[in-house]
């Protein structure tokens, strides 16, 4: 039986503490955490088809995918039922440091915990990480937006990969009324857990757990997450719209891009690919004062999303 020690030095098991957790949490006063479990498998193999996909993250130098650089990479395989959203048998965390070739910033070490003498001389084993990849048919992240930019730039195998995001593709808010999509909160919000953030492998550990762990209603956060990844998108570019058309296009919630990024310089949204032909009809109503074929469509899929856009 595991032994925990307590304030005051005094070894307690966990099949005293549990009760008194319990009791606590029962009183309605408290809410008590208990410490990211090691999960070999969520369900066991009931006879469904299933997939791989691989748990991602890293710790970088910085925020800019092409200044900065990786300092710890992290991935963990999973198998998974694709009509269910079930999780099954969880892989071995595979986890290598990197050396930037300059020193790491003191608020990255602060945040990360890792330090120069622990990058010094270590690189990602390239081929390792191929051979992760080789089964896998989906990559996720929490906050794919940041980590598929650095991985491409450094590890051209995900290039190819078909990507998702639990931060963005699953809707916490509208599903549980989460304040917020961060890992950290997820797992103590909804999973009632914690763990050491900002480690890439106890982050990917966290991700799985936080997908596998159902919602109030019930549903799967992994089911929602590849819902959204399947959905065909239709990123909208409003080029040459008239300044006059600002104020709508803002109320439609299309956002400015000033043109630094390589992209058009714009208004933009995206759509699922079922609202376009709406959207579309929209634009030249409303915008192009009966104009067609003056804005621009970028189609988007689960291969290309979440990429860094530049020229």
């Amino acid at each position: 039986m595991p032994q925990v020690p307590p304030v005051g030095g005094t070894v307690v098991s966990h099949a005293e503490l549990d009760p008194r957790a319990a009791a606590l949490e029962a009183t309605g006063e408290y809410r008590v955490l208990r410490r990211l479990p090691l999960v070999p498998a969520y369900h066991a193999p009931d006879g469904a088809a299933t997939l791989r996909a691989l748990a991602v993250d890293v710790e970088t130098t910085g925020f800019d995918a092409q200044r900065d650089a990786i300092i710890q990479f992290g991935g963990i395989p999973f198998e998974y039922a694709p009509q269910s959203g079930r999780i099954y048998a969880v892989g071995e965390s595979v986890a290598f440091f990197e050396d930037p070739g300059r020193p790491i910033p003191a608020e990255i070490t602060a945040l990360t915990g890792i330090t120069d003498d622990q990058v010094r001389g270590q690189r990602i084993d390239d081929r390792a990480v191929g051979e992760l990849l080789a089964p896998v048919v989906l990559v996720i992240a929490h906050n794919a937006s940041f980590d598929r930019p650095f991985l491409e730039r450094r590890l051209p195998v995900f290039r190819d990969q078909a990507w998702a995001c639990s931060l963005e593709d699953v809707p916490w808010k509208r599903e549980a009324g989460y304040s917020s999509k961060s890992l950290e909160f997820l797992l103590y919000r909804h999973c009632g857990a914690f763990y050491d953030a900002h480690a890439a492998d106890s982050d990917c550990r966290a991700l799985i757990h936080a997908l596998a762990t159902p919602l109030p209603s019930g549903a799967l956060p992994l089911r929602l997450l590849l819902e959204a990844a399947a959905q065909r998108l239709a990123h909208i570019w409003a080029v040459d719209a008239p300044y006059a058309a600002k104020d709508l296009l803002k109320g439609r919630r299309y956002r400015w891009n000033n043109g630094e990024d390589g992209r058009p310089k714009a208004w933009h949204r995206e759509v699922p690919e079922a609202e376009c032909t709406a959207e579309e009809d929209w634009l030249s109503a409303k915008v192009y004062g009966g104009r067609r074929g003056v804005w621009k469509v970028e189609w988007i899929d689960a291969r290309n999303r979440f990429r860094e856009r530049r020229g």
